[in-house]
C-alpha cells in the first residue's frame, strides 16, 4: 500500500518539475531528494532533457548530483550507455563529475564515450577519470586501451583539441597501468 502511495508521490513531484512556478518546482526537488528511488534517476535525466529553464535545470542537476544510494552509478552509465545526444552527454557527465559516486568500475565506458563525443564530452570524461579513486580492473584497463587503439588508427579528421584530452586520457590509462604487462598504446 505503502508502495503504490509513494510512486504516486513521485509522479507528482515530477509532475510538479515542469510547474512555472520556482517555489514549485524547489520544493519538488527538495521532496525527490528525500525519496530515495534509482526509478527517478531517469525521469529526472529526461525533464533536464527537456527543459531549458536555467533555474530547473541548475536545482534538478545539484539533486542528480547528490544522489548518493546504492546502484547510482549503475542507473547512470545504463543511460550515457544509451544516449548519443552529444548535447545531452554534456549535460549529464558534468553531474557525474561533481557527484561523490564511484564509477571506477567503468573507466572503459567512459574513455569510450570521450573516443565517440566530441572535444567537450572527451573533457568532461578526462576530469571525471581523474576524480576516480580506482583501483582499475585489468580488464578495465585493457579495454579501455583498445578503445584509445582503435581510435588512434581510425582517427579521421580530429579536432587539435580533443587529440591533445585523448592523449591525455591514454597518458592516464598508461599511468594507471603500472604491473600489466599488455601495454597496447606503446606498440
Amino acid at each position: 500500500m505503502s508502495n503504490n502511495r509513494t510512486s504516486k508521490k513521485i509522479n507528482q513531484l515530477l509532475i510538479d518539475l515542469s510547474s512555472d512556478s520556482e517555489s514549485k518546482i524547489t520544493t519538488a526537488v527538495l521532496e525527490l531528494a528525500s525519496v530515495g528511488e534509482l526509478e527517478v534517476i531517469p525521469e529526472l535525466i529526461n525533464i533536464l532533457k527537456e527543459n531549458a529553464n536555467p533555474v530547473r535545470q541548475k536545482l534538478i542537476s545539484k539533486l542528480l548530483s547528490d544522489i548518493q544510494i546504492s546502484g547510482a552509478t549503475e542507473v547512470f552509465v545504463e543511460i550515457l550507455r544509451k544516449e548519443d545526444n552529444q548535447e545531452t552527454l554534456r549535460l549529464i557527465l558534468p553531474i557525474l563529475w561533481e557527484s561523490r559516486l564511484d564509477f571506477s568500475v567503468y573507466l572503459a565506458d567512459f574513455v569510450e564515450l570521450s573516443v565517440s563525443g566530441d572535444y567537450l564530452v572527451a573533457l568532461d570524461c578526462l576530469t571525471l577519470m581523474e576524480n576516480m579513486p580506482g583501483p582499475f580492473s585489468e580488464s578495465q584497463l585493457l579495454e579501455s586501451q583498445l578503445h584509445l587503439k582503435e581510435f588512434i588508427e581510425n582517427k579521421e579528421r580530429c579536432d587539435e583539441r580533443k587529440a591533445q584530452i585523448i592523449s591525455e586520457i591514454a597518458l592516464f590509462v598508461k599511468d594507471q597501468n603500472d604491473g600489466i604487462d599488455a601495454d597496447l598504446l606503446l606498440d
